[in-house]
């Protein structure tokens, strides 16, 4: 059972039974998800006057009493062509985008420097994985987001795995890498449509390395990939005294065949980014687990379904902001 709210100074309404249409979704590159919807709404009709959904009001979205959504509103639509008003809300994630900080870290571990800005700007911390990395960098009008995700980003380089900034609630959580039991999407059962692209146009399966002097250094190759689709070369410039042997490997490895892979399922909540599926569907061949990198769950007349897009592997928006003292 869903169940809509909306609290602003002074009251609390719920909007359940005015909604036409409802979204609730997220991204691997967004710490916020987004919940749109549609309310009925009329000049003629009283009662559907007196729904009150301003900017700025707190909307918290429940299935069957599990909050999914604590956001705000964001955006409002209203036309004199059209009998509903449309409402864009953002999660807490939206001020991590909003607010800039300036800051210079020495020594810090990915954890520390989230708990540092979070005291900051007074957000609830959960769950924070504290990979030992030590991180020295200058931060100068990064995004609050930025900032954070940067310090794990550099955690990622040694432990090789993916970490996502996401909000419970009104409580900041970073979620690290870890394959848990999936749900099963199978053909003829929960599965309504796949849609499986693969592409060749932006591969790289060659890296050549120089140095400052712009003299070759060495190569890195995938001789396999340019036996079946002909040379496609990279160029990376390394310091003297650096080695770019793990950034060339990197470079091969995000850039082979990609696969976009697009689902849509009958409705599960648990389908959120982040998360995984395993895929059975002998028409396209698509069978294995799969990492959800985007999610969106539609509600519309009385029906609840997912669009999911998914990858082999669970992908992490990298950012590398600010500087270090050095520079």
């Amino acid at each position: 059972m869903l169940k809509l709210i909306v609290q602003g100074t002074g009251f609390s309404q719920e909007l359940t039974g005015h909604v036409e249409e409802l979204t609730w979704s997220g991204s691997y590159d967004q710490c916020t998800r987004t919940l749109e919807f549609t309310l009925a709404t009329s000049p003629t009709a009283p009662y559907l006057q007196t729904i009150k959904c301003d900017l700025g009001n707190q909307i918290l979205f429940y299935v069957d009493d599990q909050l999914l959504f604590d956001g705000y509103v964001f955006r409002r639509e209203k036309s004199t062509e059209d009998a509903r008003l449309q409402i864009i809300c953002f999660d807490r994630g939206i001020y991590l985008k909003r607010n800039q900080g300036v800051y210079a870290f020495e020594n810090q571990t990915a954890a520390a420097i989230t708990q540092q800005v979070c005291r900051d700007y007074g957000i609830k911390v959960g769950n924070l994985p504290n990979p030992s990395t030590l991180i020295t960098r200058n931060f100068l009008g990064c995004s609050l987001y930025e900032i954070i995700q940067t310090a794990y980003t550099f955690a990622s380089h040694e432990t090789k795995k993916a970490y996502m900034i996401t909000f419970q609630g009104d409580t900041l959580t970073v979620l690290e890498e870890a394959l848990h039991l999936p749900l099963i999407l199978a053909g003829g059962s929960n599965l309504m449509r796949v849609n499986v692209t693969e592409s060749i146009e932006n591969m790289v399966n060659q890296v050549n390395i120089y140095n400052q002097e712009d003299q070759f250094v060495r190569s890195l190759k995938r001789e396999d990939a340019i036996a079946l689709y002909g040379l496609m070369q990279s160029y990376l410039q390394q310091n003297n005294d650096e080695d770019m042997e793990n950034e060339a490997q990197k470079l091969l490895e995000d850039h082979g065949v990609e696969q976009k892979i697009t689902v849509g399922n009958l409705g599960n909540i648990t389908c959120v980014t982040g998360q995984t599926v395993m895929v059975q569907e002998p028409y396209t061949g698509l069978f294995g687990v799969f990492w959800i990198e985007n999610d969106v769950h539609t509600w519309k007349l009385n029906q609840y379904y997912n669009t999911l897009t998914l990858h082999f592997r669970r992908m992490m928006d990298e950012q590398e902001a600010g500087s270090s003292p050095a520079n």
